[in-house]
């Protein structure tokens, strides 16, 4: 198994616990982190949009009961 390094690491300690977040990807890509980063709120934002209507087409449902 090949040994990656991370492209970018990031630690933060809160209290005692120390986090750090390690990102890979690959160097070569034409994607940039700020696209990749957009993308993941993008994904985000729809999941939370969906959410939001199926919740309320159910109430809508409940008050025609």
């Amino acid at each position: 198994m090949t040994k990656t390094t991370p492209m970018m690491e990031v630690t933060r300690r809160y209290g005692h616990t120390v986090y750090t977040v390690s990102a890979f990807g690959n160097p070569e890509s034409a994607c940039t982190y700020k696209d990749r980063l957009l993308n993941l709120i993008q994904h985000e934002a729809d999941k939370m949009d969906s959410g939001k209507e199926s919740h309320s087409t159910s109430t809508t449902n409940k008050e025609n009961d």
